[in-house]
């Protein structure tokens, strides 16, 4: 299987050099904002709420599960704090990103992985989840990750992640500043990519995935609002 295309890796690194030189006292605000929380404060309170949508998916204590894209561990760091028991993975393409997990995060599993795989056993995996992710990727090397997805997860697992999309009047300001830089030419720091849903139902289709449920990303009624949409599917029993 390839690996990701040098646009990410080169991105990231990039980011979290400026970010660090930013903020030189201090490196716990640097590298959140590497990941799109301005303040502690935010970075905090997203990974409850991140939390709070693997549990409403059915995250149980016991569950082995695999945090792709994990950066510096905004799920992970809540998820430890929360006192949640399990055999947590995390992988990332920046070695400074993961090193902050195993940092604030003694017991949890966390690589650098750069290929379009997740690095575990076939059928492991109790979830895998992935925020903004696939928002900065070729829609070519999505469809290879949900193959591999696929694999990993133990029949009755569960891949849970948020993705942009047109349709979502939130996003639509992403898309315009986008383009506003493309026709000034302005400096665009990473790719964004818009996913469609019918995309995604497609693909689960065409790999075996089943039970397709969306949330739009203002919807909070049975979590906090995530501002991407988000889409749970299932490895069938």
């Amino acid at each position: 299987m390839g690996s990701l295309n040098d646009h990410s890796i080169a991105s990231y690194e990039a980011l979290v050099t400026h970010k660090l030189r930013e903020h030189p006292r201090n490196r716990d605000l640097a590298l959140a904002q590497c990941i799109g929380a301005l303040t502690l404060d935010i970075f905090e309170s997203q990974g409850k709420g991140q939390v709070e949508v693997l549990q409403y998916h059915g995250l149980k204590d016991g569950m082995s599960i695999y945090d792709l894209g994990c950066g510096c561990g905004r799920t992970a760091q809540a998820l430890y704090k929360s006192g949640w028991k399990g055999r947590y993975k995390g992988a990332d393409i920046i070695q400074r990103l993961v090193d902050e997990i195993r940092r604030k995060c003694p017991g949890y599993e966390a690589i650098v992985h750069r290929k379009l795989t997740v690095a575990a056993p076939d059928n492991s995996l109790d979830i895998l989840y992935h925020w903004s992710v696939f928002t900065h990727l070729f829609v070519e090397e999505c469809f290879l990750y949900m193959q591999d997805i696929f694999r990993a997860l133990r029949p009755g697992g569960k891949m849970i992640f948020s993705f942009l999309e047109l349709d979502e009047p939130a996003h639509h300001d992403v898309f315009h500043n986008r383009m506003i830089a493309f026709r000034d030419g302005a400096p665009v720091p990473h790719l964004d990519t818009f996913l469609h849903r019918n995309w995604i139902r497609n693909w689960a289709d065409q790999i075996g995935f089943t039970k397709l449920t969306f949330t739009d990303g203002n919807d909070y009624s049975q979590h906090p609002a995530f501002w991407q949409t988000l889409v749970s599917m299932e490895k069938p029993m």
